[in-house]
Formats: structure tokens, C-alpha cells, sequence
């Protein structure tokens, strides 16, 4: 009995003591707290203040202090940046080029070292989260900024000798990237719903020098869920979807970019005034690698090693009902445009996959849509670059093709484009093999008029040199059992009619319907001059089918 009651006795003491040295702890814990609380906003303001030459405030609501639980919590924060001081610096010529504006919710500190803070002045935590930050970036090309410059430990060093985060987590931001170019003019970028992942952020004396890092961490990573964009002509909506990038592995992954005209078919037509071409276009799956992100940010140069596109569809109408549109299209050629982009670009490599492309065309005389269309499309961009010192390297952008043509061609193409001619100098080679002629049908009978009762087209090889005068070149067309139907269409008649005397004339006198034809070998040679109002493909379209209709008609045709 009295083992019993002497160990009842010493456990009471016990608890007595123990909860003796959590009230102690607690009120130390309490007073270290409130103690440094209030160094902690003093500090927080004055560093901003000390480390930005007075230019930004920082300003908040609310600070919590936890010695407990290590966390440290600020309620509707923001860095504001003070005009007067800036206007101030402007005529100093010290403004920085890169401005910043800041706001958010909430911001939590967790597992602060606070001892190790106040102690050995080192800012450590395994984790910092900003809730429904929003951030607005101005880089202000027109500043002069004359200040020695300074990395970011030495911008701290003065009040902290290190930063270190094991994870920085920016949750549902509001970004706003606005670029002030020398002239005055902007370009703004904004999006939302963004999520910014900092992975082992570090500022110390030799974090600047380490090559795992970049910008003072190991990796960042920006998950972005939807982007949209309206064209400044307000006929399309562009979209972005699913967008993930990682630093450390620099490249973007994109699951889906598309191009989605804002009006159908007939009100787009009425919206265009004139003829134009209208897109639908959705790619997926895309890769970007070997990226340049500080290019772009700062020099806005868009630079990049390698962009593949695993899948897509491009859907192109044009209506011949409308007035063709004002002017010309000179200097409208692929590589005059790409030269003209006021962004610089430099892709080493572009390569599209499994994608499928369809032409429609309103030929006014039928009235209905002719059809080409291209499948399982297989493309390879290589030098896609508007630099000069890039083009004094590497003068020539190459596309190399090869698709499926009207359901059964086998196509391959190899296109060049100079990107130092800026008469848009170009070439083509291409070949079309094992082909049933009566799969044209759909392109042919409403822009021609022209029916396929039956060929087949063994080979069809072509090259042409060229700019944006006209081209030239050779097509060897290798055919055999060449018939067809001239056609007819009366006048409010969906359905096409045979004219039979001038299809029999046709196929009798006039058609070639094989080549070779009696031991020989028809080549032509086209030399075809462009009109300044048509676009780059249909001069190819044209000098090739100048060269298929001198071998099937004869070089000097009454057709």
C-alpha cells in the first residue's frame, strides 16, 4: 500500500512539474513571440524599403507569429510600388528596368526557423504558399538604369546573410506581363488560374555560382489550365489548354493550342467584306524543348531547340462569292512574312505529326465547295528564324512533307524558302505516286467542272524555282486510262450534268490518255507569271497544273 502511495504521490509531482515547464514554455514562447512579432513587422518593411531604395512599400493586415508550430501567416498583403520615387529615379537615370506590383490574400511561412532568424540572421523554412496571388511584371525598355549592378545576395546581404525555401507555392495567380518597348508601344500578356511551383529556393554567397540551379533554385514549374485570346481583328478566339513548364528540364508541354473563328461559315463571310481565308485549327499534344524562357522575358526573343506537335487538324475555307480584297499580295510569301514578325524567332526544329488538313473552296461559277484534303500529314520545319545573325549562318528555311493525298496519293514534298532574298525567293520538288485519278472528283468537279471517269496516276514528279514575280520549272506526269466527263450545272440544280458531245471530242481528240505514249516521254516545262493577287500556294498550284495540262493537252491546247 504505501509502493502505491508513494508512486501516486510522485506521479502528481511529476505532472505538477511537467505542467509547471509547459506553462513556463508557453509564456517564454508567448513573449519571445510577441517580442519578436513586433521586430518581425518592423523588419519586414524596412527591408522592403532598404532594398528597393524606397521605391516599394510593403504593406499587410495581419501578422501571426506561431514559435510553436513554427509558422509565421501576413493577411491582404501587397508590394506597392511608390510613384513619386520612382518618377524620382527615372530622372536619376537609376529606375530598374523590371517593375513589380503585388498582391495576395494570404501569405503562410511554415517550419520557421525563428531562433535561427533573430540569431545567425538566416531566413529558413520548408515551405512558403501565397493564396490567390496577383502579380503584375513591367519590363520598361526606356529606362536607363546607371546603378552598379547588383545580384540578389548582394541586394540582401546588408540585413540577411541567406534565404532558404524548401517550397515555394504560388496557388491560383493572376499574372499580368506587360513589355514597354523603346518607342513607347506595349504588349501585354495576361493570364490566370496559374500555379507556380519553386523548388529549393536559395540565396546565399555562392548559390548564384551553382550550375544546378537556376535563377537561385533548383526548378520552377508553371501549371497553367486555360488561356484565351481574342485577335485584334475580333474575328478569332485563340486557346491555350493545360500548359506545363518546367526550368530545370526547360521545355513546355501543351495539351492543346486552338484556333476557334468566333462567327460560322456564312457570318464570317459577312464580317471578311472581301475574300480571305478562314481557320479552324486545333494541335495537340505539343513538346517544346531546349527553351530560352529569359530571352523572352527580357529580350522578348522567341528561341527554342525543338517543338513537336503529336497530333492536329486544319480546317481552311474560302469563299470566291466575295470582291477580292484591295490591293495586292506582294510580299505575302511564307519567308516574307516570317521575316516581317516583329518578334524574334529562332526554332531549330519544328516537326508536326498525324495531321490532317482540308481545303473548301466556293467556286462562284457552281456554286459549291470544292475539297482537298490531306491526311496523316508529316511535317519537319528546320531554321524557323527571322535573325540576322542566324540567317548570315543559315540562309535557307527547309519544310519537308509527306502525306496522304485525297485518300490514296502518296505525296512528298521539300520546300525551301530564302531568308535572304526579300523577293521571296523559293523552290519546290515533290512527287505523287500510285494514285486513283477518280479520288480528285471532289476538288475537281466544282472549282472545274472536270469529272475523273478513270485514271491512274503512277507518277507525278515536279520541282519549280521561284519568288514573288512568278515560277518556273519541270513536271513529269506518269498516267495511264485517262477519261473524263466535261461538265455542266444548271442554275439553281445541286447536280452536275454531262455535256457528251464535248466529252467525247475531249477523250477522243484532244486528251492524251497515257504517258508514256508510243516510246516517248512527255515532260514539261512551266514557266508560270503570278498574279499579284493570289497567294504563294496557289502560284505552286498554278505552275504545276500549267505543266500536268501542257502533257495531258498538248503544249499548244485549244482547252
Amino acid at each position: 500500500m504505501e509502493r502505491k502511495s508513494f508512486i501516486r504521490r510522485f506521479l502528481k509531482k511529476a505532472l505538477i512539474i511537467l505542467a509547471s515547464f509547459i506553462l513556463l514554455v508557453m509564456a517564454i514562447a508567448w513573449y519571445l513571440a510577441h517580442r519578436w512579432d513586433n521586430q518581425i513587422r518592423i523588419q519586414l518593411k524596412s527591408y522592403v524599403l532598404d532594398m528597393s531604395d524606397s521605391l516599394y512599400n510593403l504593406q499587410y493586415d495581419k501578422l501571426h507569429l506561431n514559435l510553436i508550430t513554427g509558422s509565421l501567416s501576413l493577411e491582404k498583403v501587397s508590394l506597392v510600388r511608390d510613384s513619386a520615387v520612382y518618377a524620382r529615379l527615372q530622372q536619376q537615370h537609376k529606375a530598374p528596368r523590371f517593375l513589380y506590383t503585388f498582391s495576395a490574400e494570404e501569405i503562410n511561412l511554415k517550419y520557421f526557423k525563428v531562433w535561427r532568424y533573430f540569431h545567425k540572421k538566416q531566413l529558413s523554412a520548408s515551405s512558403l504558399a501565397l493564396h490567390n496571388p496577383s502579380i503584375i511584371l513591367e519590363l520598361n525598355t526606356r529606362n536607363i538604369d546607371t546603378t552598379k549592378p547588383r545580384n540578389a545576395y548582394q541586394n540582401i546581404s546588408d540585413k540577411i546573410s541567406s534565404i532558404h525555401l524548401g517550397n515555394l507555392l504560388l496557388d491560383n495567380t493572376n499574372l499580368k506581363y506587360t513589355y514597354v518597348k523603346k518607342d513607347s508601344s506595349l504588349i501585354y500578356t495576361q493570364v490566370s488560374e496559374l500555379s507556380i511551383q519553386v523548388k529549393d529556393f536559395l540565396i546565399d554567397s555562392v548559390a548564384m555560382q551553382d550550375p544546378t540551379r537556376y535563377l537561385y533554385a533548383r526548378n520552377y514549374i508553371l501549371d497553367l489550365k486555360n488561356y484565351h485570346y481574342r485577335t485584334p481583328d475580333s474575328l478569332y478566339w485563340m486557346h491555350v489548354r493545360d500548359v506545363h513548364y518546367s526550368a530545370e528540364d526547360r521545355s513546355i508541354k501543351i495539351k492543346q493550342f486552338q484556333v476557334e473563328p468566333r462567327y460560322n461559315r456564312e457570318q464570317f463571310d459577312i464580317k471578311s467584306v472581301y475574300q480571305r481565308d478562314r481557320f479552324d485549327v486545333h494541335l495537340n499534344d505539343i513538346d517544346i524543348t531546349n527553351l530560352e524562357p529569359r530571352l523572352l522575358l527580357e529580350d522578348q526573343i522567341v528561341q527554342a531547340g525543338k517543338v513537336v506537335i503529336n497530333s492536329g487538324n486544319l480546317d481552311i475555307y474560302h469563299n470566291r462569292n466575295l470582291p477580292p480584297s484591295p490591293g495586292n499580295k506582294l510580299g505575302k510569301f511564307p519567308n516574307q512574312i516570317l521575316l516581317k514578325v516583329a518578334l524574334p524567332i529562332n526554332i531549330d526544329t519544328i516537326i508536326g505529326k498525324k495531321t490532317d488538313i482540308l481545303y473548301s473552296e466556293i467556286n462562284p461559277k457552281s456554286q459549291e465547295a470544292g475539297k482537298l484534303s490531306f491526311n496523316q500529314v508529316h511535317g519537319i520545319f528546320r531554321n524557323v528564324t527571322n535573325i540576322d545573325s542566324v540567317i548570315a549562318r543559315k540562309s535557307m528555311l527547309t519544310i519537308d512533307l509527306d502525306a496522304v493525298l485525297m485518300k490514296s496519293g502518296k505525296l512528298k514534298a521539300h520546300f525551301g524558302f530564302s531568308l535572304k532574298n526579300k523577293g521571296g525567293g523559293f523552290s519546290v520538288t515533290g512527287q505523287i505516286k500510285d494514285m486513283d485519278g477518280r479520288e480528285l472528283n471532289p476538288v475537281l468537279k466544282p472549282l472545274g467542272m472536270v469529272e475523273v471517269k478513270s485514271c491512274k496516276i503512277n507518277d507525278l514528279s515536279f520541282s519549280m524555282n521561284g519568288d514573288e514575280q512568278g515560277a518556273k520549272g519541270e513536271v513529269k506526269f506518269l498516267y495511264s486510262d485517262l477519261k473524263v466527263n466535261i461538265l455542266k450545272k444548271d442554275e439553281g440544280s445541286h447536280e452536275f450534268k454531262k455535256k457528251g458531245l464535248i466529252s467525247f471530242i475531249a477523250n477522243l481528240m484532244v486528251i492524251k490518255d497515257e504517258n508514256p505514249g508510243k516510246g516517248q516521254t512527255r515532260i514539261a516545262h512551266p514557266n508560270y507569271t503570278r498574279d499579284p493577287n493570289k497567294s504563294y500556294f496557289n502560284l505552286v498550284w498554278k505552275t504545276l497544273f500549267t505543266g500536268i495540262k501542257e502533257i495531258v493537252l498538248g503544249e499548244h491546247s485549244p482547252i
